[in-house]
């Protein structure tokens, strides 16, 4: 029998995953009024629709296949638009499906965010060349010089406003974040210093009235920077047992939170600098989130997080918000009595018993809104599975009639009124 993996417990999510193979980050958008999520893998990316769950078109690929390591969204006048760096930088037109401009670096990009500058769409750059770089997008050309300052690789970018000016904070292996003013092209003050490693990601908005700048590093912490005060040790918001990835800044029933992830995600009150709720985690990965990016639909806000670089998983925060802090039992408030899985068609009744090839006994737990969840006995809720992927390594055949390869996913319809953020230029 093969010994079985141990996976943490999940959250409530609301759609089934989005998949791909070497998924490394996701982005947020509005293509054509649709709220999209765009999916960056090895060579290409895909646009989704988070309206229907549905892939728009085939994926985009790129004519040099190096790997690309960033993705943003940004509006170029009425146009959306993805910029994706690695070995350089593309810049794509997304209702028309053209390349807009390209241009290559000695160096690596490794991350992206976009902006607007004297009303023209720019792109702010960090990598492998310890630089910063300003670009403009519809000519794939740089603005002036790099702006340097930092020592090591810079691992993330964002952009945002303060004092009604366009910046750039950054986060890098010097362990430092550092703010830019885009249009004087200087750093802003000092280097702001606290994490003990190497900072990977960071994000930057508005709380309160005043910038704030909320970074993650390798020391397991998340920092928040009042960047009105920068000279004010930043607050540190400790839960992680591992290096924090990925950042993101969200409103949850108009409050600004920060969501956090390394080997689970984590949402926070930056006011009251608290955890709220448990932590999201996914029972069928195992592995680290290496990117993050939130938009609300209906109402409610979510959080898209890239898992064991393979699939996208969507949690509604007002849901995990509803929750309370303790981590329910169970989160379904009715178990299905069967379940037919997206990817392949197989049918699952699931009010016969579960038994596995080996003859081990296992239990219908939960069900997380996209596929149910088991456990083999006896019970240990720190172990639970997929249905599917339990099937796959242990066999459900007493419970499962094939039904054959799907040509494409049912459609899962979501609400079509509220914006769908991305970038911290709207909080």
């Amino acid at each position: 029998m093969v010994i079985p993996r141990v996976p943490w417990r999940f959250g409530p999510q609301i759609v089934p995953p989005l998949s791909g193979p070497g998924v490394s980050r996701v982005a947020c958008g509005l293509v054509n009024g649709r709220r999209v999520a765009l999916v960056l893998e090895e060579h290409r990316f895909r646009i989704w629709s988070m309206d229907d769950h549905q892939q728009l078109g085939d994926p985009i690929t790129f004519p040099d296949l190096g790997t690309k390591w960033g993705i943003a969204y940004g509006m170029m006048g009425e146009s959306p638009v993805a910029v994706v760096v690695g070995g350089g930088l593309w810049a794509w037109d997304l209702l028309e499906r053209r390349q807009l401009s390209h241009a290559s670096t000695r160096l690596g990009l490794w991350d992206v965010a976009c902006t607007q500058l004297n009303g023209e769409l720019v792109a702010v750059t960090g990598g492998y060349a310890h630089d910063v770089q300003v670009w403009n997008v519809a000519a794939g050309t740089r603005l002036g010089g790099p702006m340097r300052g930092h020592t090591s690789v810079i691992r993330s970018v964002a952009c945002g406003t303060m004092r009604g000016r366009p910046i750039a904070v950054t986060a890098g292996e010097d362990r430092t974040v550092r703010v830019w003013d885009l249009g004087r092209r200087e750093q802003i003050g000092q280097p702001l210093r606290g994490h003990d490693a190497e900072v990977d990601a960071v994000a930057c908005g508005v709380l309160d009235g005043r910038p704030i700048a909320v970074s993650g590093g390798r020391d397991r912490t998340v920092r928040i920077w009042n960047l009105d005060n920068p000279g004010r040790p930043a607050a540190t918001l400790v839960g992680h047992g591992g290096r924090v990835g990925a950042v993101a800044l969200a409103k949850v029933s108009g409050q600004l939170v920060a969501v956090s992830a390394g080997e689970d995600v984590r949402v926070w009150d930056l006011r009251r600098q608290l955890q709220l709720g448990p932590p999201l985690f996914d029972g069928r990965d195992i592995g680290v989130v290496s990117s993050l990016a939130c938009g609300t639909h209906g109402g409610g806000t979510l959080v898209l997080a890239v898992s064991s670089g393979e699939r996208v998983r969507v949690w509604d925060l007002d849901v995990h918000r509803e929750l309370g802090f303790d981590r329910p039992d169970r989160y379904a408030s009715e178990l299905p009595t069967s379940w037919t899985d997206p990817a392949t068609g197989d049918v699952y009744d699931l009010t016969r018993e579960l038994v596995d090839a080996e003859g081990g006994t296992w239990e219908l737990v939960d069900y997380d809104g996209t596929e149910p969840i088991v456990c083999e006995h006896p019970l240990d809720p720190r172990a639970t599975f997929g249905i599917a992927d339990a099937h796959a390594e242990y066999d459900f055949g007493n419970v499962v009639k094939p039904k054959g390869d799907l040509c494409r996913r049912p459609s899962h319809r979501l609400d079509d009124e509220d914006d769908w953020l991305d970038g911290d230029d709207d909080l």
